[in-house]
């Protein structure tokens, strides 16, 4: 494989291909020389330990089990048997639209945060007040 990250998550995706011995990871598009392209092509087509890597995850990835057909089917059997499998529903099913887009929690912060800058530009007032604007006047003493 060879890899040509251009945004999200691609990056660690290749990064990981990379580390496994399956794929050559080109620079940024924009940066890329046709050679670099050619190079990258050349180490995947001549160098063997690429296909081996290659083979050996696909034979990973196809251990399973049983078929992706027979499993669709028994899962399919098994909601129906239980009645739609509540037990393995999301409890988000269950959260109101704010509590599910956290805006609940947002709201709390946002106030803890807006109360202590409140504390926090008063108190800084007070002291520029108390430091800077000192009034000259001093009290007569008997």
């Amino acid at each position: 494989m060879v890899g040509i990250p251009l945004f999200g998550d691609q990056p660690d995706n290749l990064a990981h291909m990379k580390a496994k011995g399956v794929a050559v990871v080109m620079d940024n598009l924009k940066t890329m020389r046709p050679q670099e392209l050619v190079d990258g092509l050349n180490a995947i087509i001549n160098d063997p330990s690429h296909k081996d890597n290659a083979m050996h995850l696909s034979r990973i990835h196809h251990d399973r089990p049983m078929k992706p057909l027979d499993e669709s089917v028994f899962w399919i059997e098994f909601v129906v048997r239980n009645k739609g499998a509540q037990h393995l529903r999301v409890e988000a099913h269950n959260l109101t639209w704010y509590q599910y887009h956290c805006l609940d929690v947002f709201a709390f912060l946002f106030t803890i945060l807006t109360v202590v800058l409140y504390v926090f530009f008063k108190m800084c007032k007070f002291f520029i007040m108390r430091c800077c604007f000192r009034s000259t006047r001093k009290s007569k003493k008997e």
